[in-house]
């Protein structure tokens, strides 16, 4: 069993909440055009080779989390609930097909618009994670189980996309409402306070569902890959513009934007025999074969025992963990099978409270905070030398600083309300600023086994920065370590510090093109003005 993150809905107070939610985790058109608030005017190139580190560092959040603290993140991933923006646990309300989408304000009082106009105005990207199932489904009048199967009837086949009307009909009112293309308002299934607004352009992706391969809470909440392929199928496309008797329809992301990118729920592990089932059940049940989602996505966390928190602790490093090696076999199959998806990780991350089986231990002279800034950078860098497209670390801010409970303690700030900066803040905010416009660009071969270099290059320049690393964790250092430099005549250290979103500049001597450096188990950031 791996125990998980979830929402605790029973802790709700909707009818008195309007600003703000509490999340607790046990383990795991009636306005005109010209009123319209849009993004961009046209959607970004959906080309994976063009996204930057700036983009690929990314966090996991929450529409009441202040943008000034996500801005230490170039990507967000917004844990969304589908019942927030229909029913809200309305035991009278109806549900599919009489929708009444409220967004702008949402029925628990958040102004969705607004949010992610902030995001955009911000230059963030975003993702919602839409998760959750509406209480109303199967007219349980609020008593449907968040977490099961979202099918339409209790008895539906739960490999038949035609099972997930309601579900794949909000996911084309969401992209509707957020997406680049504007539909025809009567299409749209609103609350009657709700303005007829859509192509607001504010949202690129959208994540269907999240950890569907739970195995810990029974058959009714785990997905088997053939259960996923055909929800997703409904949802990505309408299962190829085949739900409901007006061929095109409502149904499915990509019927109300094309250019909406559908990123696959999350797994809780990296499992590429997972993938690959539902590669093949795409192949023999869509007419077109193709494998419905944008983007792959996995979860990885390093328990000590490589599977969950009965191993105990203290956590691996992501080294230890193997977290490069996992992620480049993934990254292999999609090159192999399925070039032009994404990969992302969008959790992963280290506890903070010394109680906690997933937090790091004490080395030496670093605290836990400390060891947890330093094992980001380095998973972030491991997932970028792996082939990885984004990663969202779980995630910006903690639970509850006084619970041993994992995942409690995660956070890069400290607990809502006060959401005071980690050192892992500073420490992601200053490899973010310092690897802005820049790709993984290879690794260079050390002449110490403990150490590992990688190379990233600026995009429009001939700039670039070495980030170099011991990749143990028992405190080794190497000092005076010539770095090798070729073709560069000026070098910067940049040392990620407390307190600083830049982090320490120290100007080196460059000499043959080398420069000498002390080498720790935190990433020392090297900026070059040429790099191979």
């Amino acid at each position: 069993m791996k125990p998980r993150k979830h929402f605790n809905l029973a802790s709700y107070n909707f009818p008195l909440l309007l600003s703000c939610f509490l999340i607790i985790f046990l383990a795991s058109c009636n306005k005109k055009r010209e009123n319209f608030i849009e993004g961009d005017s046209s959607p970004e190139t959906s080309d994976r080779t063009s996204i930057t580190m700036d983009g690929f560092i990314g966090a996991n959040a929450f529409v009441d989390d202040p943008v000034e603290r996500m801005e230490a993140l170039g990507f967000i991933r917004e844990y969304h609930l589908w019942q927030w923006d229909e029913g809200n646990g309305d035991p009278s309300y109806n549900g599919y097909p009489d929708n009444e989408m409220q967004w702008s304000p949402n029925l628990v009082g958040w102004d969705f618009d607004q949010f992610y106009r902030t995001i955009h105005d911000h230059k963030l990207d975003i993702v919602p994670c839409l998760h959750g199932a509406a209480p109303w489904l199967q007219n349980q009048q609020n008593r449907f189980p968040t977490n099961d199967k979202p099918t339409d009837q209790a008895s539906a086949n739960t490999k038949d996309p035609r099972s997930y009307l309601a579900r794949s009909h909000y996911l084309y009112q969401f992209a509707a409402r957020y997406g680049s293309q504007q539909v025809d308002p009567s299409v749209l299934t609103l609350h009657s306070g709700q303005p007829a607004l859509s192509g607001l352009n504010l949202v690129r992706y959208l994540e269907d569902w999240n950890e569907q391969d739970r195995n810990w809470e029974g058959p009714n909440a785990q997905f088997s890959p053939e259960e996923y392929a055909a929800m997703l199928s409904a949802d990505y496309d309408g299962h190829g513009q085949q739900l409901g008797s007006g061929g095109k329809g409502t149904f499915g992301v990509k019927n109300a934007d094309p250019n909406m990118k559908v990123v696959m729920g999350g797994l809780a592990s990296v499992d590429v025999n997972y993938i690959e089932k539902m590669r093949a059940w795409f192949h023999d049940n869509r007419a077109d074969q193709k494998f419905a989602a944008d983007v792959i996505n996995v979860h990885i966390y390093a328990w000590k025992n490589g599977y969950n928190h009965q191993g105990g602790g203290p956590a691996l490093s992501p080294e230890e963990a193997q977290f490069k090696e996992k992620l480049q076999a993934l990254t292999d199959y999609r090159d192999k099978h399925l070039e032009s998806l994404e990969v992302w990780v969008s959790e992963f991350g280290w506890d903070t409270h010394e109680g906690s089986v997933l937090s790091p231990p004490i080395i030496g002279q670093f605290d836990r905070q400390e060891v947890q800034a330093q094992w980001l950078l380095r998973a972030y860098l491991a997932f970028a030398a792996a082939g990885v497209d984004r990663a969202q670390m779980y995630m910006l801010r903690d639970v509850d600083p006084n619970n041993p409970q994992w995942f409690s303690t995660s956070g890069l700030v400290t607990q809502k309300g006060e959401w005071t900066p980690k050192k892992s803040w500073y420490y992601v905010y200053t490899m973010k600023n310092t690897l802005t416009n820049m790709q993984f660009a290879g690794e260079v071969k050390a002449n110490d086994d403990n150490i590992l270099i990688y190379k990233f290059k600026d995009t429009s320049s001939d700039r670039g920065v070495y980030a170099i690393w011991a990749k143990t964790s028992r405190g080794y250092t190497a000092t005076n370590y010539v770095l090798p430099i070729k073709g560069a005549k000026t070098a910067q250290a940049i040392e990620p510090t407390p307190n600083s979103t830049d982090g320490k500049h120290t100007t080196l001597a460059v000499a043959n093109e080398t420069v000498q450096i002390n080498v720790s188990e935190k990433p020392l950031f090297i900026s070059v003005d040429f790099i191979e």
